[in-house]
């Protein structure tokens, strides 16, 4: 899967149910965000819940390290 051109090799990703969306990259990744209290989601199920979710939406990595869909701009998905 690409966003907006930039390869995406996460298999999972956070999402808080309204507009932060974090992608998931390693065991760390994970363990921390379900730690918190995130909802962890499979990769496929990115572009329904960016779609869904309110104008706010943003895509980064969980680490906060890759900017992928900063807030305001639009996400192109790719298979």
């Amino acid at each position: 899967m690409k966003i907006n051109g930039k390869e995406i090799k996460a298999k999972q990703f956070a999402y808080d149910g309204c507009h932060k969306i974090y992608l998931i990259e390693d065991t760390d990744d994970l363990k921390e965000a379900k730690d918190i209290g995130y909802d962890i989601y499979d990769i496929k199920l990115l572009k329904e819940t960016y779609d869904d979710s309110c104008s706010l939406r943003f895509i980064d990595n969980w680490k906060l390290t890759e900017q992928i869909v900063p807030q305001f701009e639009t996400a192109k998905f790719e298979e």
